[in-house]
């Protein structure tokens, strides 16, 4: 096997994520709040053409696509967005971190940690007994007797 042919991406795929990032831009740029000039400044190229992209008049190639995901996804504002219009090239991410293809059970390190949400599913009886493992620890943390973890708790739990 040639250096690096687990990480070639075919350019009909490439294609493809392009096509589906192109008539989002301009949401995208509007959801974080830059400029044209800022964004292609950021990315390398000129606002001319970077404004020829966003109206549908010109493509991008596939260096400047990957500078603008990588902009994006990692901004807390467009990051779900760019995950959720298939615009974030899965396939990339498997390869480099599995060395395979994509598995559809596995959508993103981020997803499998997002703590808010797994709080957010859970019933009263759960959420309580989250913040009693926290008052817990915030309790060993700050050294507080143990009358005052036992009060701290037991608010908790009646709650």
């Amino acid at each position: 096997m040639k250096y690096g042919a687990r990480w070639v991406i075919s350019d009909k795929k490439k294609d493809e994520y392009i096509n589906k990032l192109l008539p989002q831009l301009a949401t995208l740029r509007a959801r974080v709040g830059v400029s044209q000039d800022e964004l292609a400044g950021l990315v390398g190229i000129s606002r001319q053409t970077y404004c020829l992209t966003e109206s549908g008049s010109r493509s991008i190639s596939w260096n400047t696509f990957l500078s603008i995901i990588m902009f994006y996804d990692y901004n807390s504002r467009t990051h779900d967005l760019i995950r959720s219009i298939g615009a974030f090239p899965e396939d990339l991410f498997y390869q480099f971190n599995l060395g395979q293809t994509a598995d559809s059970s596995f959508t993103s390190v981020k997803d499998s940690l997002n703590v808010g949400n797994m709080i957010d599913e859970m019933d009263e009886a759960g959420k309580r007994a989250v913040k009693a493992v926290i008052a817990a620890e915030y309790a060993r943390c700050k050294n507080l007797t143990a009358a005052e973890t036992v009060n701290t708790l037991s608010e908790i739990i009646n709650k």
